[in-house]
């Protein structure tokens, strides 16, 4: 009697872990949209940042740490080392590489404004140009862009206003370059009302990363199916094979030769 009730109690437990097995072969991870991908190195990770954070989450950063050394150096403006120096801080945000004494040692992220807003700029666009990409992305990653090139503009001019006021050994000079750089670093986190509408973002040059966050999240926001928060698999995962194509190296249908690049 006892081995009858020992054996039911085996087959129980042996028909239990093969229906576990077998639920457990069933369930697949949906791979997310290459679309939503590229939107993800912007707004997520990217390999290559500090701490491995999204392109435009490094820009914001970079800005506010130019904003604040700006801000720095205006205050300073009776001790002109000290605006210099404060000066090639703002530059370090923008451009490490501008500094190289202090690229290591630098108050910024070391990655720099102006190549994290190029690199958040050219991921949007890989997302505006995947195959998956919903007519809402087309759309709004195109104007995305184009309001982009303004901060990185405005960022140029104030990089050619901190190495001029580096050179200068006016006073007056100096003090003028500081507040105007000041106002640039402003203008890249707020942006400005460039028309005088008394609103700030209807048209192109009025903007700063303020609004270009409002509209990548919009954007965001629009998809259907949702946005949802890719992970890192995906987004370290994701490689382009060399006829254009987009594709997950975790793909075993996949081959990563003639020409795959890691991206």
């Amino acid at each position: 009697m006892w081995q009858v009730i020992q054996f039911d109690v085996l087959f129980k437990i042996v028909i239990v872990l093969i229906l576990s097995l077998s639920m457990n072969a069933c369930i697949t991870t949906q791979a997310p949209k290459i679309s939503h991908v590229h939107i993800g190195h912007a707004m997520t990770a990217w390999r290559s940042t500090p701490d491995e954070q999204g392109l435009f989450v490094v820009a914001e950063k970079e800005a506010a740490i130019a904003s604040e050394h700006a801000q720095y150096a205006v205050e300073n403006s009776h001790d002109l080392s000290l605006v210099k120096m404060h000066t090639m801080h703002v530059l370090h945000t923008m451009k490490p590489e501008l500094v190289p004494d202090m690229s290591k040692n630098g108050p910024g992220l070391g990655y720099g404004f102006v190549k994290a807003m190029n690199d958040s700029n050219d991921h949007i666009l890989f997302a505006a140009d995947s195959a998956d990409a919903s007519t809402n992305i087309k759309t709004s990653a195109l104007l995305w862009s184009e309001h982009t090139q303004v901060v990185i503009e405005r960022s140029e001019l104030l990089i050619t206003l901190g190495q001029a006021l580096l050179k200068s050994n006016s006073h007056e000079e100096i003090i003028v370059l500081a507040d105007e750089i000041l106002l640039l670093t402003q203008q890249n986190i707020n942006g400005y009302d460039s028309d005088g509408d008394g609103t700030i973002g209807n048209v192109k040059d009025d903007y700063g990363l303020i609004q270009l966050r409002k509209d990548i999240n919009r954007m965001i926001n629009n998809e259907n199916p949702p946005y949802q928060t890719v992970e890192k698999k995906y987004l370290f995962g994701l490689i382009q094979l060399s006829s254009g194509e987009w594709t997950f190296s975790q793909d075993k249908n996949t081959s990563q030769g003639s020409g795959a690049f890691q991206y």
